[in-house]
């Protein structure tokens, strides 16, 4: 979550839609992509924070969403694969997730 936020345009309407979404956080957190477990939750389940991304970051989102969704506490069989799509996907943002 924090390489996609802090690779976000801050005037844009993505990053202002979670500014809204937490209106509790402090700038710098939300700058910074600092997001606990349940607020990353929240966002993924979210349906006007998909609406309000690009086509490029709404594929991106996705990606990151399997990867929550597969590494729990029982690990998918297939998570390399998983986070292998997501750091594809980072690149196509040009967001540097290493």
């Amino acid at each position: 979550m924090k390489q996609l936020v802090t690779s976000l345009d801050k005037d844009g309407p993505y990053f202002k839609y979670i500014c809204r979404l937490f209106p509790a956080m402090s700038n710098e957190k939300l700058k910074a992509g600092i997001f606990d477990g349940p607020q990353v939750r929240s966002l993924i389940r979210d349906t006007g924070f998909v609406q309000s991304m690009t086509i490029l970051e709404s594929s991106e989102r996705s990606g990151f969403v399997l990867v929550v969704n597969n590494l729990g506490n029982n690990k998918a069989d297939n998570y390399i694969d998983l986070v292998n799509c997501m750091l594809y996907k980072f690149k196509d943002l040009d967001v540097n997730a290493e």
